[in-house]
């Protein structure tokens, strides 16, 4: 059975220390190890996981060709490099075809670091300019600490799938951190994925199962979000909710592939 990660967060070894700090003082938590991607594959060998999604995000619009440059970079053959675009930067469509050209095959976006609107015209330019060549996966919800104004709700991501309905999305921690009821009301059945990024251990699993049974089990992907939960406790999570042994060999790898093209 194979084990794939759909959502870490590494850095270059030379920036990872200070990358580590801000996100220290922004989330208030600790990571489970310094996150680079040595770091990563030992954590994934303790783990006993196969292969990790790499998430980077542009905090920056100029930043987007350096990172794009950097994933491009990463081995591949236990990392899963996802690009980054910003809503923002003033060449996406040639950031895109310069991804695809090298067979990435995803990117992740963060509203609130990035600092964007989902209905912003930028934003919206950037969606059509995807379209579906790309798997998006964007955060969801609150941060790890809850913030005063939560730019990706559940409801404003259900108006994003409206507005383009040819966007392969993939929304993090199991559709919004912390809003798992709005998540239930507004995100539930549409044609999207979710993924399980700090969300096992966190969520009720009750609520857990039954957004899992409602939206489809062929529609979630196991996540840990590293450095933020160790694999072992995502692992373990997943685990303690006692779902069938087909759903879940389906969540921990065979639906990121079959919605990468790789099944």
């Amino acid at each position: 059975m194979l084990i794939i990660d759909a959502h870490t967060h590494i850095f270059p070894d030379k920036v990872a220390q200070p990358a580590v700090e801000t996100l220290r003082e922004t989330y208030r938590a600790e990571p489970v190890v310094l996150p680079t991607a040595d770091n990563l594959l030992r954590h994934m060998d303790e783990a006993g996981v196969d292969k990790s999604v790499v998430c980077p995000v542009a905090t920056k619009p100029e930043q987007v060709p350096s990172i794009n440059r950097w994933i491009i970079g990463l081995p591949r053959d236990r990392l899963i490099p996802f690009g980054s675009l910003d809503p923002a930067y003033d060449d996406n469509e040639a950031e895109i075809e310069r991804l695809l050209d090298a067979r990435i095959r995803g990117i992740k976006l963060q509203p609130f670091f990035q600092g964007f609107a989902l209905d912003a015209p930028d934003t919206r330019r950037l969606m059509e300019q995807i379209g579906d060549k790309l798997l998006v996966i964007t955060h969801g919800g609150h941060e790890i600490i809850q913030q005063p104004y939560v730019e990706p709700t559940p409801q404003r991501l259900a108006a994003l799938v409206q507005r383009h309905p040819r966007l392969r999305l993939s929304i993090a921690h199991l559709g919004s951190y912390m809003l798992w009821n709005e998540v239930e009301e507004s995100l539930v059945g549409k044609d999207i994925y979710f993924d399980l990024s700090y969300t096992l251990g966190k969520a009720p699993d009750e609520q857990v199962k039954r957004i899992i049974a409602n939206h489809g089990f062929e529609r979630i992907f196991w996540a840990s979000d590293f450095p933020w939960q160790s694999q072992s406790e995502a692992l373990a999570g997943l685990k303690s909710l006692g779902l069938p042994a087909d759903q879940q060999q389906a969540i921990l790898g065979d639906n990121l592939l079959r919605a990468l093209g790789q099944a």
